[in-house]
């Protein structure tokens, strides 16, 4: 996932999170700089990624698995 600060009239400026090229959630709120926006866009990226709308993701355990010698 990424996050993209876009341009708005009267310069202005919005985020965007995209996976795959797919609008995930954009911003309401308008910023000043492409830094703010970006920013914000960050912190929403996290509670989307740690929340309960986060999408399903396989991980393997990692670390060395104990094996018990018979």
């Amino acid at each position: 996932m990424e996050v993209i600060a876009l341009a708005e009239l009267q310069a202005r400026w919005r985020w965007e999170i995209q996976h795959g090229g797919a609008v995930v959630k954009r911003s309401d709120e308008r910023f000043d700089t492409a830094n703010d926006a970006i920013q914000d866009g960050k912190r929403h990226l996290l509670t989307l990624w740690t929340g309960e709308d986060r999408p399903p993701i396989n991980r393997r355990l990692q670390g060395r698995q104990s094996h018990n010698a018979g």
